[in-house]
């Protein structure tokens, strides 16, 4: 998977730490809500599936 300082979305330049602190932040349920807080996967997309996995994640450890 990615490291907290590697780029997920090269085009809006958020890396991995960058979308988790937003997740947490913004306490972000959906992709959408975290596209609208970031624009992450707006240009090209090709980033999508790396940051739902993300979001899973990030989702599963609050349920824990």
């Amino acid at each position: 998977m990615f490291d907290d300082n590697d780029f997920v979305c090269r085009h809006m330049q958020l890396t991995k730490a960058d979308i988790v602190k937003v997740i947490k932040d913004k306490n972000i349920t959906s992709f959408e809500d975290l596209q609208d807080e970031t624009d992450v996967a707006t240009i090209c997309g090709s980033c999508v599936a790396d940051i739902e996995e993300i979001l899973e994640d990030e989702i599963a450890k609050r349920e824990v």
